[in-house]
């Protein structure tokens, strides 16, 4: 006698097709009221908190900072020298940087901490946004994925720094404003907003010795701790999305603008910023609806 087939679902299966419409009827929550915007929010600020503590742990372990780190910056000539802004920044992020060409005293406390290399995008790009790449997040690779090539380090490279001023000197934006009486780096840092800082900051993309073994050419630790670069979500799909580093190289003391006495013998490792370049309480204050 042949068995007849079943006419009812089974509890566990009923079960399964009402968490699985409860996960698409969510999403469209999500998509119809805004709130993929503040779920990003939360995300970040879990991320920030996450990835601070992964580079704190890589250090400790390897006796290095991850190397190779992703400059944020674009170079016509392929050394870093004459770097410019990569167009496809989110535009908050532009107005809170600035380049730096970075002195012997700069490269010395970078390497002291096992920074040796920065991934900077080349002539290969155009650099204009009119024609964003197929995958922002992969312009630092290797071509052809990428346009991307890793510059080693030395005096007259530029870098992006936090914009900064005590008054009388200043970092200022690519764009070329003097951030004034910026508290940025004190609301971020804790560092003295009446003094001049160099600071500078990086993107943590996938070529980080943090998340894979050197590429050839770099200096730095092999062991690995991230399997991939996490991104945050709440920025236009055709900008860079990568979280970012922040590193202290110098403080002014004398208030005469930075001098060799000024600069840190190893670079300190601040923490880490979401793609707009915002810090940790920023992210949380808004993804909790205290800052709006």
């Amino acid at each position: 006698m042949k068995c007849s087939a079943r006419a009812a679902f089974t509890l566990l299966e009923l079960l399964v097709v009402i968490a699985i419409l409860a996960i698409i009827a969510g999403g469209l929550i999500v998509a119809y009221d805004g709130l993929d915007s503040q779920a990003a929010r939360g995300q970040a600020a879990f991320n920030i908190k996450g990835l601070d503590q992964a580079i704190r742990t890589y250090a400790t372990v390897n006796r290095v900072h991850p190397n190779n780190y992703d400059s944020l910056l674009f170079t016509a000539a392929g050394d870093g020298t004459d770097a410019t802004a990569l167009d496809i920044l989110p535009e908050k992020l532009k107005g809170k940087i600035g380049p730096f060409a970075l002195t012997a005293e700069a490269v010395a406390a970078l390497n002291a901490a096992g920074i040796t290399h920065l991934r900077y995008v080349t002539a290969s790009y155009p650099n204009d946004l009119s024609a964003p790449p197929s995958i922002p997040n992969r312009i630092f690779d290797d071509p052809p994925r990428g346009f991307g090539l890793s510059v080693p380090l030395a005096p007259g490279v530029i870098v992006a720094a936090v914009e900064s001023s005590d008054g009388s000197n200043a970092i200022v934006d690519f764009t070329g404003a003097d951030p004034g009486a910026s508290t940025r780096l004190r609301d971020m840092a804790g560092l003295d907003p009446t003094r001049l800082h160099l600071v500078v900051v990086f993107g943590l993309g996938n070529n980080a010795t943090i998340v894979k073994a050197n590429d050839p050419g770099t200096s730095g630790a092999t062991s690995t701790t991230l399997s991939e670069a996490p991104y945050y979500a709440d920025v236009p799909k055709e900008r860079y999305n990568r979280f970012l580093v922040l590193y202290h190289l110098a403080t002014d003391d004398e208030g005469d603008g930075l001098d060799p006495g000024d600069y840190l013998s190893k670079a300190r490792f601040l923490g880490v910023l979401d793609t707009n370049g915002d810090w940790y309480d920023e992210e949380y204050a808004e993804f909790t609806g205290q800052k709006q």
